[in-house]
């Protein structure tokens, strides 16, 4: 049965990492980028630990359980063998490429597990008919164990009473706690009180009985009991799982799109998870304990399980963590997570991003790549009420050779962020990047095996690519590039420390900008790559990046005061409207803002199939209850990119926005003809203020895409917002709190009417574009403006 198990497994490792250089859904990532030379031990985990363990680890299992005449519990316990050997040979490569974070990189191999069940069907397939073969032909692969199928449940008792312990003391933490639970909700092991009937105490009871009676009906094959025990609590796991993916499909299946698909991986992950570290302290203690064991002979069984569950209820509570204060500022946040001024004022931040000092590959010679940034952009975003740009830097324009900065382009920053400034606009800082960098650029007359050779795009400076002869080609798509993919493992690895240095750029223009009030904050890295072993690149390693820049752009501000953090989750969020975000505790900085791009039914990869799997409202709570997870504000650094203007769902997005009572910045102010993101025969680039291909002349926005992005809303508001709805024609404002920090956008030449309560000094003076309405508040009150 090894040997089988062994080259079944083997084939099905290698037509995956064939069919998938990705890795997202095949059980090995290769890229095809050379493993020499070493230059640390995660360039090798995956061929040299991950690889061998599984084959081994799953071997020796199907070994020692293939003894019996029983072909299907046999070949299920081969099956639960190759899946937990999967998990654990995971963790040991996690642990290698990335040390510490060990309760977050054990979480994360529950996505191996749930994979590993897919490609462990052909093993199973295999196992199984090996036995029945063997049957058939009337021999045995060796001598049955004396023990015989019912003998004694002494082993089933002892693995019931570890799953409700290690259910009791750690299911809360573990399966309840894990970094997809935003995404998900409750576990049946941590729920909320308005949960299910697999509720903290049954379901512990539930998992427990679910061992005991697997262990019992598994000991017919004669495996070793630890090895069945074992494989029962993960058996057990999985099942309490499933029965989680049944409770939470009606849910899953609200919302009109598909998001019930990728929920039941979501679901099943922490399952299996805490699965594995259940079977092998299950295994364990089923092997270290005597035959007999007085506490659980009978009667005494199941009344020892019942009062181990009792004692362990207390540690099923949540634990509370007080809040820290926030730091003064020109902007922070309260202890709602609100982003706020220095008096107290709620503050929407809405805006565009400005794309026009970045760096961009060029790959049509005739066109330029961006267009010139003039003070005029700034003031045709003050006539549309924006109070905010997400404005786009390069690092290879900003550091063109290691340790220098480019004084121009720094000169080029201050004087967009100043002349944002004198029109009402605050900047966040954004430092962008798109596949990586200029360098992922394929050479002429590449060949692809899959997939089509890629252009170049920007972000990183040359010097700092590490692509190790990884194929420079598109796999479904730029960001899903084997080159793509090994530059951004280098860069979490801090290879030949090219992460040192953007670390340090970070410190230079948070020292640029220690002082300046109307810096909103830092955008750390522009939809991160995923990196070849996600979640362990996209989500420990991106987080110890976004820690060390955090703790670089803290020193760079100690003769100013610190600004808001804007952090994201990898490209995958954008692509796919959820993530495996950093760990929770990444850092232990408090100005955090959680920044998804919320691009759900425009351009995420599921539209070119016409489905939507995460509708744009289900992408918008989904965000919210990540940002909570973190304890962090919410802000969308980008969206839109819908298509076609006129069929455009920007009215339920802007609807979401306001039913959040969050800001955004759309992409993109001004695109060129030229950008890296256009198409060759295009006649027109852009998305708001659109060029004319022939001409290079501006056009007029789209009135349906004016219309949205200039409709009023409160820029900011005393104390606390409760509700906001608007449109183009008026809005309704509530909110509670004290002071003058009322300030209400409203397009439109005409004098708005104006209806409050609780305001007092309320005045409407006309702006550039539209109009300003201001006023007082003393605690509760309401405004409606309408034209």
């Amino acid at each position: 049965m090894s040997p089988i198990t062994v080259v079944v497994l083997g084939a099905v490792i290698v037509l995956g990492a064939v069919l998938d250089p990705s890795g997202l859904a095949a059980p090995y990532t290769w890229t095809g980028a050379d493993l020499t030379p070493v230059a640390g031990l995660w360039q090798v985990a995956a061929p040299a630990v991950y690889v061998p363990l599984l084959l081994a680890g799953a071997g020796a299992l199907a070994w020692v359980v293939a003894r019996g005449r029983a072909p299907r519990r046999t070949a299920l316990l081969v099956w639960g063998g190759v899946v937990w050997s999967a998990m654990a040979a995971k963790l040991v490569m996690s642990l290698v490429m990335a040390f510490g974070d060990v309760v977050y990189l054990a979480w994360s191999t529950g996505f191996t597990g749930v994979k590993a069940a897919i490609f462990g069907l052909p093993v199973l397939l295999a196992a199984w008919l090996t036995q029945v073969f063997t049957r058939l032909i009337g021999r045995r692969s060796s001598t049955p164990s004396p023990h015989s199928p019912g003998s004694d449940h002494q082993p089933g008792w002892v693995a019931a009473g570890a799953a409700v312990i290690f259910g009791a003391t750690l299911g809360r933490a573990w399966w309840g706690g894990s970094p997809i639970g935003y995404a998900i909700g409750d576990s049946p092991l941590a729920p909320a009180p308005e949960a299910g009937p697999l509720g903290s105490l049954g379901a512990v009871a539930v998992l427990g009985a679910l061992t005991w009676a697997l262990n019992r009906w598994l000991g017919a094959t004669a495996a070793p009991r630890a090895v069945v025990a074992g494989l029962s609590a993960l058996g057990a796991a999985a099942t309490l799982g499933l029965a989680e993916v049944a409770l939470g499909l009606p849910g899953d299946l609200a919302g009109g799109d598909t998001f019930w698909a990728p929920a039941i991986l979501l679901r099943l992950a922490p399952a299996l998870s805490f699965g594995a570290l259940l079977a092998l302290a299950t295994a364990a203690l089923v092997a270290l304990l005597p035959a007999r064991l007085p506490v659980f002979s009978p009667p005494v069984r199941p009344a020892a399980v019942v009062a181990v569950a009792a004692l362990a209820v207390p540690l099923l509570q949540p634990g509370t963590t007080a809040a820290q204060p926030p730091r003064t500022q020109a902007l922070t946040l309260a202890a709602d997570r609100r982003i706020v001024d220095a008096d107290g004022n709620e503050v929407l931040l809405r805006g565009v991003n400005v794309n026009q000092l970045e760096d961009y590959f060029q790959q049509f010679p005739a066109k330029a790549v961006t267009r010139p940034l003039t003070e005029a952009d700034f003031a045709g975003m003050e006539r549309m009420g924006f109070n905010v740009i997400r404005l786009a830097l390069s690092w290879s324009a900003l550091e063109p050779r290691p340790g220098h900065y480019d004084p121009a382009y720094l000169a080029k920053i201050s004087w967009a962020v100043e002349t944002a400034a004198k029109h009402g606009l605050r900047t966040v800082l954004d430092m962008h990047q798109d596949a990586w960098g200029k360098g992922v650029n394929a050479a002429p007359g590449t060949t692809c095996a899959s997939g089509t050779p890629m252009h170049g795009w920007d972000g990183a400076p040359t010097w700092a690519d590490r692509f190790d002869g990884a194929a420079k080609c598109e796999f479904t798509g730029r960001d899903i590039s084997p080159a793509v993919a090994r530059a951004f493992t280098n860069f979490y690895q801090d290879r030949d420390g090219i992460q040192t240095r953007l670390v340090a750029a970070w410190g230079m223009l948070a020292e640029r900008f220690a002082n300046d009030p109307m810096i909103a904050g830092y955008d750390l890295l522009n939809e991160p790559g995923f990196g070849e072993a996600p979640p362990i690149t996209s989500g420990v390693l991106l987080g110890r990046y976004y820690d060390r820049a955090i703790k670089a752009i803290r020193a760079g501000e100690k003769r100013g005061f610190p600004h808001l953090i804007f952090f994201e989750p990898s490209v995958l969020w954008s692509g796919l409207g959820f993530e495996v975000s950093v760990p929770k505790d990444f850092t232990d900085d408090r100005l955090l803002v959680f920044a998804p791009h919320l691009y759900n039914e425009s351009i995420t990869i599921d539209q070119g199939s016409g489905i939507t799997v995460t509708s744009i409202e289900r992408g918008f709570d989904l965000a919210a209850r990540a940002a909570a997870y973190y304890g962090a504000g919410l802000w969308s650094g980008e969206w839109g990119w819908f298509g076609d203007p006129a069929s455009a769902p920007i009215t339920r997005y802007t609807a979401q926005e306001d039913r959040h009572r969050i800001g955004g910045a759309f992409w993109v102010w001004k695109q060129s003809c030229g950008d890296a993101h256009a198409e060759a025969g295009a006649r027109t680039g852009g998305n708001l203020v659109i060029e004319d291909c022939v001409t290079g002349k501006d056009l007029p926005p789209p009135p349906e895409y004016l219309a949205a992005l200039s409709r009023p809303y409160p820029r900011s508001a005393p104390g606390r917002l409760t509700s906001l709805t608007s449109n183009q024609d008026g809005l309704a404002v509530r909110g509670s709190g004290r002071g003058c920090g009322l300030d209400v956008w409203f397009p439109g030449s005409a004098r708005p009417v104006v209806r409050s309560t609780g305001l007092t000094g309320v005045t409407t003076r006309q702006v550039p574009g539209g109009w300003r309405v201001t006023g007082c508040a003393t605690g509760g009150y309401t405004l409606a403006v309408a034209s």
